[in-house]
């Protein structure tokens, strides 16, 4: 069944579909493939090169050269090669589009590749004196009539129905099959025609070498009927094949022009231009199914990193998760085994019972706001940001990490300065960014057996701005690393899953601040939270 398909008339090259569904291949290929200005400019060279050398040889096109009717098997036998090649690779194409301009196309170049057998065998001198199959110099003729009226009434029965964009949604192996039998059949009845009908058919020479005037008027036959093909083509122009049909029409153009006595000149120079007119498509054909292979790997890979990347980014969501949850539930896993040690004392102390439980209830609470804040982290939601009082928050954490702190030894020092502006923000998200800090300044400071010092300070900064120092008194950072240690999965941890600092950094961000990491000239490490307060937040809207 052949339907009308869609036009694509905007000058830009075909965008790839957004679904399978929507997929039918014919936006792809030589046939919708919009002409580079370097495709434009090559092609306008090598016509400049074709009518250079018709100006120059049409002079002496009559005069007589030695005869070598050897070549023209050569000839043909190449000819036949190339086009049966390009013929494939037509089919190829419609076998992807699904375009009956192309199925046509594809038959023409298979009719011609064809057609040049039997043209060579009955050649006079190639293999026998008056050719093979006992045919005489005029189904030569005739075959090389038929061969040069059917190649640009193929072209223009292209460009019809690359006009009506007629897409095949049939079988196109079928349409492929019963158009090779189409051009095959064709052939063979045209052969069968010159042959058995030799003597009923008008004389196209009048010896061995010279036309009469009919064989002249079928040759400007031809040679018309391939101008009305250039003339559609042209006005018609759309893509990288109509390109070099174009190309392929002057060259056939130019063979035509060239005809003339047998083993003249223009004899021998025709027989070149039917080799050039078989190979133009050939080479555009391999060099843009060369360049959409590479197109198709390249799409092939930026899929396979896409779908990386996906998997990447639910491996960061599923780590980051566990990185954060992990404090609160081992928080309240320890104070339900403390909150049990002290009902399991005779008597019962039901007052610290209560206060562990208490406490098992916030940590709680905790863990459900860190998954709030993970979810409006990645989802980029403005939701939920309220006026923050830093001071407050860098209290709470401490609150919070105060048994780590007990645990590890640390002394606790915090420079809190007054009267700070607020700011505008995720809470849970902000104190998060904390946590995670404090806790890399614990971990840093285990292998310090001298003074464990934890320094917290807040500060302004420029422009109504905010500055939260998390300072320790650690090994510091070696500078190899202060480029890389907020990239994702890049840690100096054994255990270390690369997401804590790239987290902090992404919710700094998003507050529209800044994480910066150094180390301190007297021993330790120091990260600077610089955000914008209200006030700063308010001035720049």
């Amino acid at each position: 069944m052949i339907a009308p398909g869609k036009s694509n008339n905007s000058g830009t090259a075909p965008s790839f579909p957004a679904s399978a569904e929507e997929f039918d291949g014919s936006n792809i290929g030589l046939i919708n493939l919009q002409p580079t200005s370097r495709q434009k400019l090559t092609a306008l060279a090598v016509v400049a090169v074709l009518l250079v050398v018709v100006m120059n040889l049409a002079p002496y096109a009559p005069r007589t050269l030695p005869q070598i009717a050897a070549v023209i098997p050569l000839i043909n036998a190449a000819i036949s090669v190339t086009d049966l090649i390009t013929a494939i690779l037509l089919f190829a194409h419609f076998s992807i589009s699904g375009s009956q301009a192309l199925l046509v196309l594809g038959g023409s170049y298979l009719f011609t590749a064809l057609i040049v057998i039997p043209h060579a065998l009955t050649f006079p001198g190639a293999f026998s004196p008056t050719g093979l199959l006992g045919a005489g110099q005029q189904t030569t003729a005739w075959l090389y009539t038929f061969w040069h009226l059917a190649f640009p009434t193929g072209l223009l029965l292209y460009v019809w129905l690359k006009g009506d964009e007629r897409i095949i949604r049939g079988s196109l192996p079928c349409a492929i099959a019963w158009c090779t039998a189409a051009s095959t059949g064709l052939v063979l009845g045209l052969v069968c025609l010159v042959i058995f009908a030799d003597q009923y058919l008008p004389r196209l020479f009048a010896n061995v070498f010279e036309l009469t005037p009919l064989g002249f008027y079928v040759t400007y036959f031809d040679l018309f009927v391939s101008l009305v093909a250039l003339s559609f083509l042209w006005l018609r122009r759309r893509s990288v094949l109509d390109l070099w049909l174009m190309v392929v029409a002057c060259a056939l153009i130019s063979e035509l022009a060239l005809a003339s006595f047998r083993f003249s000149l223009g004899f021998y120079s025709s027989r070149i231009f039917s080799f050039v007119t078989s190979t133009i498509v050939l080479i555009a054909l391999l060099a843009e199914t060369a360049d959409l292979y590479k197109r198709l790997a390249l799409a092939n890979t930026l899929l396979r990193r896409e779908r990386d990347n996906k998997l990447m980014n639910m491996a960061a969501v599923v780590a980051s998760i566990s990185h954060e949850v992990k404090q609160p539930l081992a928080a309240i896993v320890m104070r339900a085994g403390t909150a049990m040690r002290f009902l399991a004392h005779a008597p019962p102390d039901i007052e610290k019972a209560r206060s562990a439980l208490s406490k098992i209830v916030h940590d709680g609470r905790r863990a459900s706001e860190i998954f709030d804040s993970i979810r409006d982290l990645f989802r980029a939601s403005d939701q939920g940001r309220v006026s923050i009082d830093v001071n407050d928050i860098v209290s709470s954490t401490l609150e919070i990490m105060q048994r780590e702190l007990t645990e590890h030894r640390i002394i606790t020092r915090t420079e809190l300065m007054r009267e700070l502006p607020c700011l505008v923000g995720h809470r849970a998200q902000l104190q998060e960014v904390l946590l995670n800090l404090v806790f890399n300044a614990i971990e840093a400071m285990e292998a310090n057996h001298a003074d464990r010092i934890l320094l917290v300070k807040t500060e302004a900064a420029e422009d109504n701005g905010i500055v939260i120092k998390v300072m320790d008194t650690g090994p510091g950072l070696d500078p190899k690393n202060l480029d890389t240690m907020f990239d994702p999965f890049v840690t100096t941890k054994p255990r270390g899953i690369g997401l804590g600092l790239a987290i902090c950094r992404m919710i700094v961000e998003r507050h529209g601040g800044q994480l910066l990491a150094s180390s301190r000239p007297e021993g330790g490490a120091e990260f600077d939270i610089v955000l914008p307060s209200e006030v700063s937040a308010a001035s720049a809207r």
